[in-house]
Order: structure tokens, then sequence, then C-alpha cells
């Protein structure tokens, strides 16, 4: 997401994102990912809304913009 610049008001669809990343990790590494992915939720790094499509309303993500500091701080680690 960062680097397609998806930040702020710029968002993506959750499932589709999610999807993409967990079609090629094993069960348990999923649970992980579930995990670590409602940490960052949790921490306010991304922000999770719920947007109006043509075919009724789904969860789209974006990366929060006053978080990018501690996005590139936990991305160094």
């Amino acid at each position: 997401m960062l680097s397609k610049r998806c930040i702020g008001g710029k968002h993506t669809p959750e499932e589709k994102l999610i999807n993409s990343k967990v079609k090629w990790i094993e069960a348990n590494e999923r649970k992980e990912f579930e995990k670590e992915y409602k940490q960052i939720i949790n921490e306010g790094i991304i922000i999770r809304s719920k947007k109006m499509t043509g075919g009724g309303s789904d969860w789209h993500i974006s990366l929060n913009p006053r978080m990018l500091k501690k996005l590139y701080e936990k991305l160094e680690s």
C-alpha cells in the first residue's frame, strides 16, 4: 500500500488486499498475519472504513497519514 501511495483519502478494498497476501501462505502463517493485521489496525496505522460501492458497501483501508513516521520505524526493524 505504501508503494502504491494509498495514504489518507486514497483507499483500496480490504478483501482484495488480504486475499492477495494470504493466498500463498499456510494456515498457521495466516493466523499470524491476521493477528498482526488486527494489531496495526488497533494501533491506528491503517484506517478501516465502510465505503459504498456499486454492489453495496465494503470495508476499505488506507494508511493513516499521521502515523507514517511510526510505519517507517516498523519497517526498519
